[in-house]
């Protein structure tokens, strides 16, 4: 069964493999990679707020078999310093809805870091 020190490790260990290999970072603006479990993750628009003029993703970590962890990865790009921000770690129950608390925290980062809506 996964705990929350062993996902915050899952986490953690993408996140810094991200920063020294450059596939990794080029895939994290690509629209449903690893979708077909072809990589150790998912990644995907939050759409509501991409529509918007946020740039702002979701990445969802693959267990095997066939599973993902119990969290994911809120993050935000931003174009002109080359830079991705983590905003949040979310239970993947967490319904992403524009009124609910997680959300305006996330909104606030997003604003708070200066990252550009386009």
């Amino acid at each position: 069964m996964e705990t929350d020190k062993f996902a915050a490790g899952k986490v953690l260990a993408l996140l810094q493999q991200a920063k020294h290999d450059p596939k990794i970072i080029k895939s994290l603006l690509d629209h449903d990679f690893g979708d077909d479990h072809s990589a150790a993750y998912h990644v995907s628009k939050w759409f509501e707020f991409w529509n918007a003029g946020y740039n702002i993703w979701r990445l969802k970590i693959w267990m095997e078999p066939k599973g993902s962890l119990r969290y994911r990865v809120v993050y935000a790009y931003e174009p002109q310093t080359l830079q991705y921000h983590v905003l949040a770690v979310v239970h993947r129950d967490f319904d992403y809805k524009r009124d609910h608390e997680i959300t305006n925290r996330i909104r606030k980062a997003y604003y708070d870091l200066g990252i550009t809506i386009h």
